[in-house]
């Protein structure tokens, strides 16, 4: 069949007929959408990138919540499992620091009671050589003192004027090696507010420096009383310090 001819006489061309094939944007399925490479079916299900970013956001904060979760459960059931374990060492320990507190304080009386007995009982002299010096203008001070002291058992060395030449005003003071300190305190419980003064001498004698306070010395009750407290004192500072120690292992 001739095709219609043109207006200028030549015939019109049969795209059916013709031998080049159809410009491909001049032919489009009814079910596509697009340009000559990229096309996308219009009967797919279209998902728009931002809801796939906001799913996988979701997706992660509840993984991230997951792990928190069970990292939170983790924790408390280790602390449930080692408490009861804490708190059983820990009782354990401070009841063991009671126990050591009362022993030793239970003791200390004990001690200082034999110390006491040792010296005013005249049962076992001590071991030092004890000076009695007066630092005041009172005439035989020293030597009536060094001989009531005598009488309770105490080893007599030199009496005589302080050679310091202190002129004290208190009572008394007790001067001594630094390692000598139940000896210091010994001495210090005869004369009530007795001062102790450790220095560096290298001897184990100790000496008494009478001072204007002076009056009397103690009782033998007095000085039982007074070295009881010391040594009971110094219990619970030892005891404590040990106990201290022990539960920091």
């Amino acid at each position: 069949m001739d095709s219609n001819p043109q207006p200028d006489g030549r015939p019109t061309p049969d795209p059916e007929h013709s031998g080049h094939p159809a410009p491909e944007h001049a032919v489009r399925s009814p079910g596509e959408i697009g340009g000559k490479k990229f096309r996308v079916g219009l009967d797919d299900a279209y998902v728009p990138f931002r809801n796939r970013t906001k799913r996988r956001r979701k997706t992660l904060a509840v993984a991230l919540g997951g792990l928190l979760i069970l990292g939170v459960g983790a924790y408390g059931l280790v602390n449930l499992v080692t408490a009861p374990t804490q708190n059983a060492a820990a009782a354990s320990c401070k009841a063991g620091s009671t126990r050591a507190l009362s022993g030793q304080a239970a003791a200390a009386p004990l001690a200082a009671a034999g110390s006491a007995g040792g010296t005013a009982g005249g049962v076992g002299a001590p071991k030092f050589t004890l000076n009695v010096y007066n630092s005041t203008q009172r005439h035989g001070l020293a030597a009536n003192t060094a001989a009531q002291l005598k009488q309770r058992g105490f080893v007599i060395g030199q009496v005589t004027n302080d050679p310091l030449k202190a002129n004290l005003t208190i009572a008394a003071q007790v001067r001594g090696a630094k390692s000598q300190t139940a000896e210091l305190r010994e001495v210090a419980a005869e004369v009530p507010g007795a001062q102790i003064q450790p220095d560096g001498r290298a001897d184990p004698s100790v000496d008494l420096v009478l001072g204007a306070g002076f009056t009397a010395l103690a009782s033998t009750q007095q000085v039982s009383t007074e070295l009881q407290a010391a040594a009971a004192a110094a219990a619970s500072a030892t005891a404590a310090a040990d106990a201290a120690s022990a539960c920091a292992r």
